[in-house]
């Protein structure tokens, strides 16, 4: 073997991420024109996505890896399906991919995904960067990429059961264009919102070096549930320098100014309409006493004065160098700041009328640096093999300090009743003359550091029809916790996490393969809190227990493209099994003399989740576009011990029974039709349905409650284009029906937009 050979294997001695370049070069399929799609290591933004279909992606491997030679299922959501279904929010950026559903619709601080029947929270990355969860305008955002399953061998420490990386928008080279959005929205419940947005790129020439580009949003009005306001402001610019052929700086930001409501408001089902009500056996019957109020779908019982106030400020530097044609390296640094100011009112009890009122705020900030370093070889033997080896390090140190207050307000308003409110006309004026009674409750600063290193083996076999992957990843963290009212310090930790994942793919034809891979990932041991939302000085608040979460994911498929690679399709089975996992239940009582409603965290024993999914996204035809899919699921937990009348209890139980929020089954399909001419004029049309099976849900007062029957969703819409505008028009939730799941969904809602480019 020659020795630049030997030189090359000696570099690359210790591995991490997924196959090189120029083996994915190889591997993707052509295109309608049969054009060869060249993949940049570091760089996803600049490929150009075919309708709905994406051919690459970089979450599950730190690399621009062909989707079809990943052993892992990697969703993608493009900037041209956000635009056809109108999605600006966090929630809506994942509408319509399979078993994905949020928490809550504001996504602020700590909010929960579910993927596959688990929840995962502050698993969300921005271009590879661990940020936390914050409010998102998807103005900035380029694509999301969902990794399913234990992603960390690879991405760094997330949460166990998979990963949502957002990228950015970065300036193109060579281009100048920007283009102007106004959308003017109205629902069923009389709200209305305003929208602008605006996209610009400009290069000083064709051949420049240089580029800049700025995207950002003004929005302005109100929610579907009363008194829920939102004001947002958002601005993303961003710098490219192509300083050499070989080395380039590119600069992304991110700024935002929040006002909008904390969370949906009175979130138990105590404040869902009647239509939400009669979706669960133990509210459909003609007895339930706040079921037979008949709430309109606007209704909040907590009356005005929740909302949620959020800043947020970020800056990536990304620095990409080719020493040779088989050596790259990358280096990212990250600063970040979040600050937040919550103020809420609660009030749970879904058995009576009259319901308990809590007064909850907090405010705090976090704020953050990280730096990554990806250092990547590929190297070669004949057509026998090709291989790529990849090694790389993060360093990540950050504060957090957080303020909670919880009390009741003064009388009358610690109890709300629902009859007297409605017939008031659930007006601003029934709580004039409310005073919030807030001692702090606690009050925390928390210093941490991480140090991160991984190593990926990529090899490949027979003009690379056997593709082997294997990740090594080890992370040391260190925290400290102190009180800032007394000043004394409260925990500290050190712990090793360890991570590993490896898969093979096996390329039946260049456009169809199948994979298998096992990924594994252990969390730090926890200690946390049995109960919160008691009033302060309840000796039930210094309970606390230990958890150590573990996730072990076995997946196997089929990957493939079709109908002359416009369409990509998967056939997936995974086992997940999750040790560690918490479970917090509402339940109504008295603290300190007070009627209040609380939590209490416990253990789910033994969670597991299997199932098959099959996807399907990109175009049929020329003119056809779609995005599909349908999920079997199968989970269970041991009990927990939730009791109710008349749902579930330990005599009716066997021992186990389905994870909260994960339906058995859900399906979602979207296409669009396009009717324009070659120069890009005339009509389009399009139309969805996101459909879900029977599932247990979480209600305030009974813990986990069956939803027995299947809920479907359905949206229309169409856009013509004159000239250089775009006039669009759509209808989300056409039957207006509630669609239960971890949230219920707005009413009947229009969304006219009409847009420029230039």
């Amino acid at each position: 073997m020659p020795n630049s050979t030997l030189l090359r294997v000696a570099v690359s001695a210790f591995s991490a991420a997924a196959l090189s370049a120029s083996l994915s070069a190889q591997n993707s399929v052509p295109s309608q024109k049969e054009e060869t799609i060249v993949l940049r290591p570091f760089e996803v933004s600049a490929e150009k996505s075919n309708g709905y279909k994406a051919s690459s992606a970089s979450t599950a491997t730190r690399t621009n890896t062909a989707i079809i030679d990943i052993p892992q299922t990697v969703d993608i959501v493009t900037k041209e399906f956000w635009s056809d279904i109108g999605a600006t929010t966090f929630d809506q950026s994942f509408k319509y991919l399979a078993n994905v559903f949020v928490r809550n619709r504001y996504a602020g601080n700590g909010d929960n995904v579910s993927l596959r029947g688990f929840e995962t929270a502050g698993s969300i990355s921005v271009d590879g960067v661990r940020m936390g969860n914050n409010k998102r305008d998807l103005v900035g955002y380029e694509r999301l990429e969902v990794v399913k399953g234990p992603p960390s061998a690879v991405q760094g420490r997330a949460g166990g059961t998979g990963l949502l990386n957002y990228l950015l928008k970065k300036p193109e080279l060579g281009v100048i264009a920007s283009s102007v959005k106004y959308a003017f929205s109205f629902d069923e419940a009389d709200s209305a919102m305003h929208r602008l947005e605006f996209d610009a790129n400009h290069a000083v020439a064709k051949d420049s070096k240089f580029a800049m580009r700025v995207a950002g949003s003004v929005q302005d009005g109100e929610d579907y549930i009363k008194f829920h306001e939102v004001r947002s402001y958002a601005l993303y610019p961003s710098f490219r320098f192509r300083i050499t052929p070989r080395t380039e700086l590119v600069l992304t930001s991110e700024l935002l100014n929040f006002n909008s409501p904390s969370r949906e408001e009175g979130h138990g089902f105590a404040i869902y309409p009647e239509k939400a009500r009669r979706r669960v056996g133990i509210f459909n019957n003609a007895t339930d006493p706040i079921t037979a109020l008949g709430l309109p779908y606007n209704f909040n019982i907590a009356g005005p004065g929740s909302e949620d106030k959020n800043k947020i400020a970020n800056a990536t530097l990304f620095l990409t160098h080719q020493f040779a044609k088989w050596l790259d390296f990358r280096q990212v640094a990250n600063i970040r700041y979040f600050g937040y100011d919550q103020r809420y009112f609660t009030g749970e009890d879904n058995t009576r009328i009259v319901a308990n009122s809590q007064s909850q705020a907090a405010n705090g900030w976090r704020r953050g640096q990280t730096y990554q370093g990806d250092l990547i070889a590929r190297y070669g033997w004949k057509d026998v093999l090709t291989g790529m080896t990849m090694v790389g390090y993060s360093y990540d140190d950050g504060a957090q300090a957080d303020a909670f207050f919880n009390g009741v307000p003064n009388a009358p308003f610690n109890t709300l009743n629902m009859a007297a409110i409605k017939a008031a006309g659930n007006s601003a004026g029934f709580y004039s003359g409310r005073v919030a009674n807030l001692p702090i409750a606690t009050s925390t600063q928390n210093n941490n550091y991480a140090y991160g290193q991984y190593v990926q083996q990529d090899l490949g076999f027979f003009k690379n029809r056997l593709l082997l992957t294997g990740g090594l990843r080890s992370d040391r963290s260190a925290t400290g916790t102190s009180s800032r009212i007394t000043g004394l310090r409260t925990a500290a930790s050190k712990v090793t996490l360890n991570s590993y994942r490896y898969g093979a793919t096996f390329k039946i034809t260049p456009a169809l393969s199948v994979y298998a891979v096992k990924s594994v990932q252990n969390d730090a041991t926890a200690n946390l809190a049995r109960y919160n939302s008691l009033i302060p000085g309840d000796p039930r608040l210094t309970e606390f227990f230990t958890v150590s979460p573990l996730s072990e994911l076995k997946e196997i498929g089929v990957k493939g493209e079709a109908l002359k690679g416009r369409l990509s399709f998967t056939v997936t089975y995974w086992e997940m099994i999750r040790e560690g996992s918490t479970i917090n239940v509402l339940a109504n009582g008295v603290s300190q003399g007070q009627n209040v409603t609380f939590g209490t965290v416990s253990v789910i024993p033994g969670a597991q989740s299997k199932g098959y999914e099959l996807t399907a996204y990109g175009s049929i035809t020329e003119r056809l576009s779609v995005v599909a899919n349908y999920t079997d699921l199968n989970t269970s937990q041991g009990f927990t011990g939730q009791q109710n009348s008349r749902g579930w209890t330990a005599a009716s139980n066997p021992g186990r029974i389905p994870l909260r929020f994960a339906p058995d089954w859900n399906a979602n399909v979207f296409l669009k039709y396009s009717f324009r001419d070659t120069k890009a004029q005339g009509w389009e049309v399009k139309g969805g349905m996101a459909a879900i099976g029977p599932l247990l849900t979480q209600i305030t007062g009974f813990g986990l409650s069956k939803i027995p029957d299947s809920q479907r969703s359905f949206d229309l819409g169409a856009a013509y284009r004159w000239k250089n505008y775009n006039f669009d028009l759509m209808v989300t939730n056409l039957t207006d029906d509630p669609f239960v799941i971890t949230r219920d969904q707005a009413p009947r809602t229009y969304r006219f937009s009409v847009s420029t480019q230039f």
